[in-house]
């Protein structure tokens, strides 16, 4: 098997359809981070207990419709929709996720070889949520690490904050990863398979016995390894560069046209709720309309 095959989903669309999945995953994405923003987060100390996301929903249709453009999609829709919209878009530390989350759920859609499987999906689900928490919280670390003499005049600083992002680990991969992510995955892709599918005129991705890693080579493994490198220089560019991690103001700030601010409640948010809603339901009716098209 050369690269090319690879690194290539077993189903085949047009442009057109790819970029239809595409904005379906993005807006979905937005839609239920933004739900996630709206219910409060109780915390223990230092560790947050709420969630953070319901990642099953997008993860799902990622699995179904296994492109890099879906993958992307994951993380995009959260920087859009709960992030730039708003005006408090990240920088380079949201780059750094993007690169994590868009690599794990495209090596993990890959993994699934019988959507009908629960087993293979909730393994599948695990990989792409729990699997890319594992690198990011190795990365917040190295930029502790790297920002450590920023941090020194406090001592202890460096060494708490590296406890506290492991420990938050935790519930963030119990809550999020599991309970709302690969359990409610494992349930609903089984459900959707074969009944999604021809809303965008596709046919359904093929099953077959294979082992889960039957697909899953060295390629995949290096770009896993690489994603996580590149998404630590990315994170730690600031320092190297000598520009802040998080500035903000150089960015476009979408927010700031629209008069949409969190820190005046939550009417940011529900206007970013309900432009990802529309975009859902308007996605789906141009998926509908374009579904007379033959399959491919």
């Amino acid at each position: 098997m050369n690269v090319k095959q690879t690194i290539t989903p077993n189903v085949t669309a047009s442009s057109n359809k790819r970029m239809m999945v595409f904005i379906l995953v993005l807006s979905l994405s937005g839609l239920e981070n933004t739900i996630a923003e709206l219910i409060p987060e109780p915390t223990m100390g230092p560790i947050e207990l709420g969630i953070s996301s319901f990642i099953f929903l997008p993860l799902a249709l990622v699995f179904l419709f296994p492109y890099i453009e879906a993958a992307l999609a994951v993380p995009l829709g959260e920087i859009v929709f709960t992030e730039f919209l708003l005006g408090e878009f990240g920088g380079l530390s949201e780059l750094s996720e993007v690169i994590l989350i868009t690599t794990f759920v495209y090596v993990a859609a890959q993994m699934v070889h019988d959507l009908t499987n629960p087993r293979q999906v909730f393994v599948a689900a695990v990989v792409a949520k729990i699997g890319s928490q594992i690198p990011s919280a190795l990365i917040d670390v190295g930029v502790v690490v790297v920002g450590a003499e920023e941090l020194e005049a406090v001592p202890g600083l460096p060494e708490s904050i590296v406890v506290i992002e492991f420990v938050d680990m935790i519930p963030e991969a119990i809550i999020t990863g599991l309970i709302f992510g690969a359990i409610p995955t494992m349930y609903l892709v089984p459900s959707l398979y074969g009944k999604i599918e021809p809303l965008l005129g596709l046919e359904p991705r093929p099953r077959s016995d294979a082992s889960m890693l039957s697909d899953v080579g060295l390629v995949h493994l290096a770009a896993l390894v690489g994603a996580s490198v590149l998404a630590f220089f990315v994170a730690t560019m600031g320092f190297f560069l000598g520009i802040p991690m998080m500035e903000t103001e150089a960015l476009p700030n979408v927010g700031s046209l629209l008069g949409l601010s969190a820190e005046e409640g939550n009417a940011g948010i529900f206007v970013s709720l309900v432009l990802a809603f529309l975009i859902v339901l308007l996605a789906v009716r141009l998926a509908r309309s374009g579904s007379s098209e033959p399959a491919r």
